[in-house]
């Protein structure tokens, strides 16, 4: 019978939501264990969804008072006037699946918001980390055979007596189950038509794992895609359009995964240009023009899942707008404090809640870093779950395929 009641308990836990059941930890002992447990936190992510999305995290970094926003989809209107700002001591460089990778004072860690008290200090490489965006994370609660996370470090490899028109990349990985980084023994080398300025080899924006791969755009206007399985590394190109419209229009432009194809959206005044690599194999793009109403002028792509768009409007860049391209529908998420204000080192990044558990520190101060996320921006109306379709469903009368 005590038995079968824990396996009663342990079911029911499993269809709460994380953040729900994160909060069983301090009943006692034995929640705090079973929510805990690696294998708890792997039948979770088999139940739930782990793509959805409950809102954004935002980071300005440079500052001396450096704060972090939760952005949430869900919350109810006007829960607090003024918002709840929680200052922090590190710079957000990705998320991935639930996970932060954080950077303070050249030191790297990974934390689980919603379990503060998780947190995995990563050792120093032995090359300088450089660019924030050279750093790209990888977890998948389900398609990994543990509940490990991998980091990936690219560089352009110094090779002596390489050709002007020839470029190299090297990786290292660092695996969390062992606690350290190794060098890969993969290189990716590319032969440029002409020999390219070496602002082009730069990598822009964060990191982007997609099915196995971490992808990094260039500058040039191409993306480079890591296998952290396989330890394979190629470069995907793209169409000439897209390639000018990213190169022109960076600062209105969003990369990243959404519906389980890699996205590129690029905002103009009246309409939205968005390009899906249907084919990633063949290295196939799609185009989708979007004629949107209401979009009175060039706003910043934030955030983008197939069906929600995410845009920071206004003169001074401080109000959040969602549009859902399913309903054809603005809704205003909400406006950012008074003292706050985007600027060139503003990142927004999503969350979705994960039960991942991380080695647990002792000290103290490997913890400061990356505490819970309040909610502290409410939307007008709560958004109704969604199931994930494909590219095809976005497909309407404001829109034109171009093949």
């Amino acid at each position: 019978m005590e038995r079968l009641c824990e396996d009663l308990v342990t079911n029911i836990l499993l269809c709460l939501p994380a953040k729900s059941a994160v909060r069983f930890r301090c009943l006692s002992k034995y929640y705090d264990q079973l929510v805990s447990d690696p294998r708890f936190a792997t039948g979770h992510a088999l139940r739930s969804n782990p793509d959805e999305v409950l809102g954004l995290l935002r980071f300005t970094a440079g500052r001396s008072a450096d704060k972090i926003l939760f952005c949430s989809f869900h919350s109810k209107p006007n829960i607090h006037n003024n918002p709840k700002v929680v200052p922090i001591n590190s710079q957000i460089i990705a998320s991935c699946n639930g996970l932060v990778l954080g950077l303070s004072d050249s030191s790297l860690s990974v934390c689980n918001p919603i379990l503060p008290d998780r947190i995995q200090t990563i050792p120093a490489l032995e090359t300088p980390y450089g660019a924030k965006c050279d750093l790209g994370l990888a977890y998948d609660p389900i398609g990994f055979s543990s509940l490990e996370f991998k980091l990936v470090h690219v560089y352009r490899e110094q090779i002596l007596n390489m050709p002007q028109d020839e470029d190299a990349y090297g990786f290292k990985i660092f695996d969390s189950s062992a606690n350290s980084w190794r060098q890969s023994t993969c290189k990716l080398f590319l032969r440029h038509l002409i020999p390219m300025q070496p602002h082009f080899y730069e990598l822009r924006g964060q990191a982007v794992y997609l099915n196995g791969y971490v992808h990094w755009f260039r500058a040039f206007g191409d993306i480079v895609a890591f296998n952290v399985e396989k330890e394979e590394a190629k470069l995907i190109g793209m169409p000439p359009e897209l390639r000018l419209a990213w190169l022109n229009y960076q600062d209105y432009s969003w990369f990243g995964a959404a519906d389980g194809f890699l996205y590129v959206v690029c905002v103009f005044k009246r309409q939205i240009l968005m390009w899906a690599l249907l084919d990633y194999e063949n290295n196939k793009w799609g185009l989708v023009r979007n004629k949107i109403k209401g979009l009175s002028r060039v706003a910043r792509p934030l955030f983008f899942d197939g069906e929600r768009l995410v845009l920071n409007c206004g003169p001074k860049k401080k109000l959040l707008r969602l549009f859902n391209m399913k309903q054809d529908q603005w809704t205003e998420m909400g406006r950012l404090p008074r003292n706050t204000m985007d600027d060139s080192t503003t990142v927004y990044v999503p969350f979705n809640p994960t039960l991942a558990p991380l080695i647990n520190s002792s000290d103290p101060s490997r913890t400061a870093s990356l505490p819970v996320l309040p909610t502290v921006m409410p939307i007008n109306n709560k958004c109704k779950k969604r199931k994930r379709g494909r590219v095809d469903r976005m497909k309407s009368q404001d829109q034109e395929r171009i093949p």
